[in-house]
């Protein structure tokens, strides 16, 4: 388990990460957002400005999980990744695939205007 801080602004959930995303902390944070389904918040902006490390089984998580999220008309969003986790998004492509922003209020609102791809 990771230090994680929820803020929740209207219907978008913001979680604050932690620490290295890495299998056993994956784990626990794909229940996390699998409670957070469950409770329909389903925007939800993962802030891993904490986050030094993630591994490539939990960009497939994460991917897996945008995908939930969009049927439910919601969305996986990231804000601002260190650079090492820059570099896995860039390496796995994710960036491609979900949004990435560097500021808090740009993601929030991106919510409500469709999908604004903002690169870092």
């Amino acid at each position: 388990m990771i230090p994680v801080q929820r803020d929740d602004i209207q219907d978008v959930t913001i979680l604050r990460l932690e620490g290295d995303l890495d299998l056993e902390n994956t784990v626990w944070l794909r229940g996390e957002l699998n409670d957070l389904i469950k409770q329909n918040r389903c925007k939800i902006i993962l802030d891993l400005q904490g986050v030094a490390l993630i591994s490539s089984y939990t960009v497939g998580v994460f991917v897996a999980f945008a995908h939930d999220l969009r049927e439910k008309q919601g969305d996986l969003k990231f804000l601002r990744p260190q650079s090492r986790v820059k570099q896995t998004f860039e390496a796995t492509r994710i960036d491609q695939i979900l949004d990435v922003f560097q500021d808090q209020e740009s993601a929030v609102q991106s919510f409500s205007g469709g999908s604004v791809h903002h690169r870092t």
